[in-house]
């Protein structure tokens, strides 16, 4: 009994269940041999009950293999006895039903064998699912603490280090007598703020993707693409732009979707191999009529908006449209970038707002990303601005 409280006492508590059917097999073969002239109904019989009795055991030998601990060992052979109380215990409870009627019962024996082989190995299989699962659980959790403890880590010394720096760059853009110097001041206060800026983003993005649930608003999604397209055109001087945009345009998202539309625009612009690039960025609203058109759907839908973001790179591979956004995948480009985070980021938002990206072929060159969001109702001018927006249901 001693060894049983060590890391063997599981594996031989699921094996001996599977020798012990395995014996009844034995038993129920040799019975029915004796009694029977056919032989190939008892052999069929006898592989019933011992195909279960050696999976068990076999599920024994690997749990003692395994990289489980005794707690986790214990649990799959638990979960197997369960298997073999459930299962067994029933068809045994209706035997004892029909004998307590004064019926006749054929070879009991056999039915049970059958039945509790099959309940002990079903059982300690979901008992493996169970604990690999709990593992997969505890190990995502010790990530997520090490990534939220390592990300408060460099949040806290980069800012800390940036507020230096923004200090001592005040002082000498107030300072210095050079205008040369307080222009290098001023450059080096509006990186700073920059930087700082990017480090709290970032935690509202990984906030964000964390949220199951998260807040949806009307927000106008004119506005946000103009702004970030200010941003490439400040960024980029050669990079020819041309939009197609209403005044306004309000779809359900959050105040994430500046990034989520500059992600795609600073892509399309970063590798765009072409002498001059260009951008051509366009926004609709599309009915039923046209949805169905687009997507071949034809159900009936609330309004949706289009926004596509179309560029003369060197395009997408068909292989690669669907897989560039998921977050293991690398290799939009010939040097490995521009898969990574960003476009994983980019779907993510995208499903949590309800809406889908996907990518097409530009004509003649290049690549179009499509946007589709749900429509929604901007705040009422008499009581907000037309900045303002307004919750709505995702």
């Amino acid at each position: 009994m001693r060894r049983l409280r060590g890391p063997w006492g599981p594996p031989l508590t699921l094996g001996g269940i599977g020798v012990f059917l395995l014996a009844l097999g034995l038993w129920n073969l040799n019975r029915e041999l004796t009694n029977l002239r056919i032989e190939w109904g008892p052999v069929l019989a006898f592989g019933q009950i011992a195909i279960p009795a050696l999976v068990v055991v076999y599920a024994g030998y690997r749990l003692s293999a395994s990289s489980f601990n005794r707690e986790e060992r214990w649990r799959v052979t638990l979960f197997g006895v369960a298997g073999l109380l459930l299962v067994g215990g029933g068809v045994y409870s209706t035997i004892l039903v029909r004998l307590a009627e004064a019926r006749a019962v054929g070879e009991p024996q056999y039915v049970l064998g059958v039945m509790s082989g099959l309940g002990t190995a079903g059982g300690a299989v979901l008992g493996s699912f169970s604990v690999t699962s709990r593992r997969d659980a505890r190990q995502a959790q010790r990530a997520r603490d090490n990534f939220e403890l390592l990300n408060s880590i460099i949040r806290h010394d980069i800012l800390n280090s940036m507020m230096i720096v923004q200090s001592r760059a005040e002082f000498i853009e107030e300072e210095a007598d050079e205008e040369r110097i307080r222009e290098f001041a001023g450059t080096i206060l509006t990186q700073t703020n920059g930087v700082v800026d990017q480090v709290e983003r970032t935690r509202a993005i990984l906030q964000a993707l964390r949220t199951s649930d998260p807040r949806l608003e009307a927000v106008d999604l004119a506005a946000v693409v103009e702004g970030e397209l200010e941003t490439i055109r400040t960024t980029y001087d050669t990079v020819a732009v041309e939009t197609d945009l209403p005044g306004a345009l309000y779809v359900r998202a959050d105040d994430l979707l500046d990034d989520v539309v500059g992600n795609v625009l600073s892509n399309a612009v970063e590798h765009n191999d072409k002498d001059e690039p260009r951008l051509s960025v366009s926004a609709t609203v599309l009915e039923d009529g046209q949805l169905a058109d687009r997507t071949g759907d034809e159900e009936e839908h609330e309004a949706v908006v289009e926004l596509r973001i179309a560029d003369n790179g060197p395009g997408v591979d068909d292989d690669l449209k669907d897989a560039v956004f998921r977050r293991d995948e690398t290799g939009l480009h010939e040097d490995g970038t521009g898969s990574g985070f960003g476009l994983f980021f980019v779907d993510t938002m995208m499903g949590k707002y309800g809406g889908d990206v996907s990518i097409e072929d530009n004509d003649p060159e290049g690549a179009v990303f499509v946007f589709r969001f749900g429509a929604a109702e901007p705040a009422d001018e008499g009581t907000a601005d037309a900045s303002d927006v307004v919750e709505v249901p995702a």
